[in-house]
């Protein structure tokens, strides 16, 4: 039997571990960089003996500090061995190395392998004990669903805390159940408790899973399930809890640095980002903001982020728990009932808090596989048992066909994962308008867009996620800030801006920015799945190969402070009561007044006399620079503004051609400089 379970094992290991590495730098979640940048302080702070403040956010996130860190000290070292070796220029003195705050895409290979070759190893180990405590039949099955789960396998490639929280998760929970059987030996329960502890380090919610083991407990004291899981009495179950839950906590304290001297500071730092976290707001769900999404929220994403696969199977174990006659024929029933208790109890946690976030299920989703291969087995006890419909067996090999089944819904999102939504309801198309979209996948494909530009080192360019897009693009980041400060905003000093699929959903930073940039055509678009994630606009600070495509290039000077080089039409020939789009390009030659705004209008071609009332002049805007983001007495002497107005022609006027009018107007001076100059003409049509 050894011999034969060596090689399953070491097939499982490597499916699971080429899952998590193929096409290793595509797609990085928005999380990871974060974590690289925590593990490197961490490991920094554990050399120079700072272990106070090896805590660096409440998740605590203890695990994934640990490989990051190591990981990022590995790419310091080869890095001064060997420079050069991983394409990237780094600092040669190991400490400044680790004191990075961005991260190109080659450093975050060595940290997703060190994390693909732990998590590879507990998926084997969930097969091992899954086997153990529900038959050779249910692991195979099981492990068949969760390697190939798309959604499963988008956070496992993640070096963020939720990989590392479920596995070592579903670990402590198949131990402590083995530990609950008949044959249960305490070094299931200091197992689980290991495991557990880890799984806590990593992501303080997975403590959720004690409130479930407790009233697991009790349920057996009262007598069920007797039959796999015997009464101990209480004073003896109270006991191995007490033991679990200080296994939980040594292991806690043992691999947290910050533990061992500042244990207050340290639960006081937990207990205060919690809190802050719940209150996050800023969410989207069912095509509205919210801060609080409903109760509707886990069902939906249960399904939509789950496949079919594993919810046919949840519905047929869904069966079995509730009609006896097959509760009944199910040798391992207790075991079962046990796992789906967890599972419910977690999901009913989550549901309870206002921060609702999809990823969270994570913590559930192995321990739904287990439930969705024992149904997916009753299937295929119940088809075997027609005659000439399918081989007896087929019972035996029904994870094969599971496998095929999962990589059917797997393969065609390689290895955009994450953009996974059940195509059987809508797919991303439907869920675009249910959830919040998008965590980082797509954004490398526009910066590796913005990649090509000429002089690409020396352009600018404001992102959603700057963190994220600094690990691709090769010129200079901005950042978009969530909360607008007063003064200049950041993206007004780019060349390019970056909008992403969650940010406008969410409406961040703000909705005048982002009507902003609505008006105007992308110059590229990332479509991933039905959902368009990623929109590159031209920024105010045009490129000098934008200057060379003006529409209509001019060189007018107002009083020699401003210069037009051109504009562009959305088009030239407009409907009375229809919107026109004009981008100027204003080269400055001299600071102006704060109040000053761009006076826009049509004239009558033919009346030519000034001294005519102005009923032959329709105005169409008196209207700041750049919407107002863009302060004229601040802007550096010749710098080139792109500046666009949308404008509505009114209803009242009459189809012919008209001259186009620009000027310069300030209400506390007037027609600061100069009279409106015509720079060309527009046709309105009926």
């Amino acid at each position: 039997m050894k011999a034969k379970a060596s090689p399953l094992l070491l097939a499982i290991f490597i499916i699971s571990l080429i899952l998590r590495t193929l096409a290793i730098t595509a797609s990085l979640n928005t999380d990871e960089g974060l974590w690289i940048y925590r593990g490197s302080q961490f490991v920094k702070r554990l050399f120079e003996g700072d272990f106070t403040h090896t805590i660096l956010k409440h998740h605590p996130g203890v695990p994934n500090m640990w490989l990051t860190g190591s990981s990022m000290l590995l790419n310091c070292w080869l890095h001064k061995l060997f420079p050069g070796f991983l394409g990237v220029d780094l600092p040669s003195d190991i400490g400044a190395c680790l004191n990075l705050e961005e991260f190109p895409i080659n450093l975050y290979i060595i940290p997703r392998i060190v994390q693909a070759v732990v998590t590879s190893a507990c998926m084997v180990y969930v097969y091992v004990l899954t086997k153990r405590l529900l038959g050779q039949a249910v692991a195979l099955c099981t492990i068949s669903l969760l390697l190939l789960e798309p959604f499963f396998v988008a956070y496992q490639r993640f070096i963020t805390t939720d990989a590392l929280q479920a596995d070592f998760a579903i670990l402590a929970v198949l131990l402590f159940l083995l530990y609950l059987r008949k044959d249960g030996k305490r070094k299931f329960l200091f197992a689980s408790g290991i495991f557990l502890g880890l799984s806590t380090a990593a992501k303080i919610t997975a403590l959720f899973l004690l409130p479930a083991i407790a009233l697991l407990i009790v349920l057996i004291e009262l007598g069920f399930w007797r039959s796999s899981f015997p009464q101990r009495g209480w004073k003896q179950q109270f006991r191995g809890y007490a033991l679990w839950g200080t296994t939980i906590l040594v292991v806690f304290a043992l691999i947290f640095p910050a533990m061992w001297v500042s244990p207050g500071y340290v639960l006081d730092r937990i207990h205060q980002g919690v809190l802050q976290e719940s209150d996050r707001g800023f969410l989207f769900f069912l095509g509205q903001l919210t801060h609080s999404p409903g109760i509707l929220f886990y069902p939906l994403v249960l399904a939509y982020r789950l496949s079919p696969v594993l919810q046919v199977g949840l519905l047929a174990t869904s069966a079995v728990l509730f009609i006896p006659k097959l509760r009944r024929q199910q040798e391992k029933m207790p075991e079962i009932a046990a796992i789906a208790l967890i599972t419910f109890w977690v999901l009913l946690i989550l549901s309870a808090s206002d921060n609702k976030i999809d990823r969270y299920i994570n913590l559930c989703l192995p321990m739904l596989a287990i439930l969705a291969a024992v149904g997916w087995l009753e299937i295929i006890a119940g088809i075997t048992q027609r005659k000439n419909i399918l081989p007896s067996s087929l019972a035996g090999r029904g994870y094969i066909v599971l496998f095929l089944l999962q990589l059917v819904f797997l393969l065609p999102y390689h290895p955009y994962y994450l953009a996974y939504y059940n195509p059987l309801l809508g797919g991303g198309r439907v869920a675009q308008n249910i959830f919040m979209i998008g965590q980082g996948e797509g954004l490398e494909k526009a910066a590796q867009w913005l990649n090509q530009l000429p002089n690409v080192k020396e352009t600018k360019v404001a992102s959603w996620y700057s963190r994220y897009f600094s690990s691709y693009f090769h010129g200079q980041i901005l950042p978009i800030d969530k909360r607008v400060p007063s003064g200049i905003q950041p993206w007004t000093q780019a060349n390019r801006v970056v909008f992403y699929k969650n940010q406008l959903q969410r409406q961040l930073p703000e909705p005048k920015m982002l009507n902003y940039f609505a008006m105007q055509q992308p110059l590229y678009t990332v479509r991933l799945h039905d959902i368009d994630y990623v929109w590159v606009y031209p920024g105010p600070l045009p490129l000098p190969e934008d200057l060379k495509r003006i529409q209509f290039p001019l060189s007018l000077s107002f009083k020699e402070q401003v210069r037009l080089l051109g504009y562009d039409l959305n088009k030239t020939k407009v409907s009375a009561n229809e919107d026109l789009l004009i981008t100027f390009y204003w080269e400055f030659l001299a600071p102006l007044p704060r109040d000053i705004s761009v006076k826009i209008g049509l004239r009558d071609r033919f009346i030519h006399n000034s001294s005519v009332p102005n009923d032959n002049f329709t105005n169409l805007a008196n209207a700041p620079l750049v919407d107002g983001y863009v302060f004229p007495e601040q802007i550096t002497t010749g710098t080139v503004v792109r500046d666009i107005h949308k404008l509505k022609i009114p209803p009242s006027t009459s189809p012919q051609h008209y001259q186009l009018e620009v000027g310069w107007f300030s209400p506390s001076k007037g027609e600061v400089l100069g009279k409106p100059a015509v720079i060309g003409e527009l046709e309105v049509v009926k």
